[in-house]
């Protein structure tokens, strides 16, 4: 299954990502990795899934609109069908 999980960088979402790639899932993990907390947490989290073969990594404020709309339009074609976990 083609899943896009939000705030990928973020306990629940990073947790929620390796489960999900571990069952054999494809994802598309979406944080735009801001400083609202140690930006090198973050990081260390996204390391843990980055390296998966099924994981594509997407930095992208979703309060931007015109970098959603740019960001996530490049993937919703490849991804055509897809699950939206928030």
């Amino acid at each position: 299954m083609k899943i896009l999980v939000t705030g990928t960088a973020g306990f629940i979402g990073n947790e929620l990502a390796i489960r999900l790639l571990e069952r054999g899932d494809e994802i598309m993990g979406v944080d735009n990795v801001n400083d609202y907390y140690d930006v090198r947490l973050k990081e260390a989290r996204l390391a843990r899934v980055k390296s998966h073969p099924a994981f594509t990594e997407a930095r992208i404020a979703l309060h931007d609109r015109a970098a959603t709309e740019d960001g996530l339009g490049r993937f919703v074609e490849w991804y055509r069908s897809f699950y939206d976990i928030h």
